[in-house]
């Protein structure tokens, strides 16, 4: 299995451009770090609310890296499904088979030192942060049950400065390094070529 760690700040285009590498093979699956926020159900609403979602402790790496191991083993696995209204896992999982190639992508897809080990191909996305914070209120307060308001709040008092703190440095070792602004399209094109270069050396 070819692992592809794709991170950058939030609203950089990582899921779209996850999509689009899936949408042009057959043969490549895509998690989503997202799925791996810790379950809240045991803990008070008020408490929930304390949470910082924009630090790598809100996930479960133990979890994910189990995934990740299974994947590269042929098995699949059972991926959690987070309702990012109630911070909690609902009752069904998604499973996952396992693909020739899994591109995992996140805000913290290159944030722990063991998934930098894994993966094969590191792709850092690059956006300005008056883009990105435009494309999460949109998406936020049409998914996720937010306001303006809250987004712009979390966006300056956690967002930011955990990224400064555990995703952007990554971004001085990525393999392959994305402007967020260009079309996702275009971006999938230049990864797919990297993607064939290294399939070529892995023969």
């Amino acid at each position: 299995m070819i692992l592809v760690g794709i991170a950058g700040l939030s609203g950089s285009g990582k899921t779209l451009l996850a999509r689009r590498l899936s949408e042009s093979s057959c043969d490549t699956g895509v998690l989503c770090t997202d799925s791996y926020y810790r379950d809240l159900a045991g803990v008070s609403a008020s408490e929930r609310e304390t949470v910082n979602f924009d630090a790598p402790a809100a996930l479960d790496w133990d979890l994910l890296l189990a995934h990740l191991r299974q994947l590269s083993a042929g098995r699949r696995v059972a991926v959690p499904q987070y309702d990012f209204q109630s911070h909690t896992r609902l009752p069904d999982a998604a499973w996952m088979e396992p693909r020739p190639t899994v591109v995992l992508e996140g805000l913290f897809a290159l944030s722990d030192l063991r998934v930098r080990l894994m993966a094969d191909l590191t792709i850092f996305l690059d956006a300005p942060e008056e883009v990105c914070l435009a494309r999460r209120i949109a998406r936020d307060t049409a998914t996720r049950g937010r306001t303006e308001a809250s987004v712009r709040l979390q966006w300056h008092r956690d967002v930011i400065p955990m990224f400064r703190k555990h995703v952007l440095p990554a971004r001085a070792s990525a393999g392959l390094l994305v402007d967020g602004q260009c079309p996702p399209e275009a971006s999938a094109r230049a990864v797919l070529a990297q993607l064939r270069l290294l399939q070529h050396r892995l023969q």
